[in-house]
C-alpha cells in the first residue's frame, strides 16, 4: 500500500460518529469552508450539484435546530444543514438525495482528516427547520450534520464483513445477521 493510500484509508477507518464535543471550541471558518469545498467535490448526475448549505453557528439556533430533531442530547459549535435545489433536475424521483449524500461523506471524511468529529442526523422536523431557518417550499431539507471537536475518542477501524459481499452473484441462500435499531439500545441516542 502507497503512503497515500494509507493516508486516506487511515482517515476513512478513523471517521465515527461523535456526540460529545469540546463546551466552547468554535470551529474556525477556515476549516468550515474547507468541509464546504469538499462537500462541492463530490459526484453528482449530470454534474447538476444540487446541494446547498445553511452553516449555522449561533448557540441559539443551535439549540432550536437540536430541539428539531430525534438526536438526542447533542451540544456541538457547528451544523450544517443539507439541502437541494431540484430545478434543474429534469427527471422525477430522490435523485438529488444520492448527490448530497455523497457531499455529506465527503464532509464527514474532511472533518476527520482535520481533527473534527461529526455526527450526521437525518430525523428532523422539517417545518420548524423551515421556519427557523427560512427555507422556501420549492427547497428540500434533507438532513443535518453537526461538527466540532471531539470530546469522546473512538477506536478506528473498518466494519468490513464478509457476508455483505457477494461475488460476481447474489446469493439468496446465504443467511446474514442484518443490524437491526434493537442494536442501539447500547447507544446513548436512542431512536424515538
Amino acid at each position: 500500500m502507497t503512503e497515500k493510500e494509507k493516508c486516506v484509508f487511515d482517515v476513512i477507518f478513523s471517521r465515527r460518529s461523535i456526540r460529545r464535543y469540546v463546551d466552547g471550541k468554535p470551529v474556525e471558518k477556515e476549516k468550515i469552508v474547507k468541509l464546504l469545498e469538499a462537500a462541492m467535490a463530490a459526484p453528482s448526475a449530470c454534474n447538476l450539484q444540487p446541494w446547498e448549505f445553511i452553516v449555522v453557528t449561533e448557540k441559539e439556533k443551535l439549540k432550536q435546530l437540536l430541539d428539531s430533531t430525534q438526536a438526542g442530547k447533542i451540544s456541538c459549535p457547528l451544523s450544517i444543514i443539507i439541502c437541494a435545489n431540484t430545478k434543474n433536475i429534469p427527471w422525477e424521483g430522490q435523485g438529488w438525495m444520492i448527490d448530497c449524500s455523497a457531499a455529506v461523506q465527503n464532509m464527514m471524511i474532511a472533518a476527520a482528516a482535520m481533527g473534527l468529529g461529526s455526527v450526521w442526523v437525518g430525523s428532523h422536523n422539517e417545518e420548524a427547520i423551515r421556519r427557523l431557518f427560512n427555507v422556501p417550499e420549492n427547497i428540500k431539507v434533507m438532513n443535518m450534520v453537526y461538527f466540532g471537536y471531539p470530546d469522546e475518542k473512538k477506536q478506528a477501524g473498518t466494519r468490513y464483513t464478509e457476508d455483505a459481499v457477494y461475488w460476481e452473484k447474489y446469493d439468496p441462500q446465504r443467511k446474514r445477521t442484518m443490524r437491526t435499531m434493537d442494536m442501539l439500545s447500547d447507544l446513548s441516542v436512542t431512536p424515538r
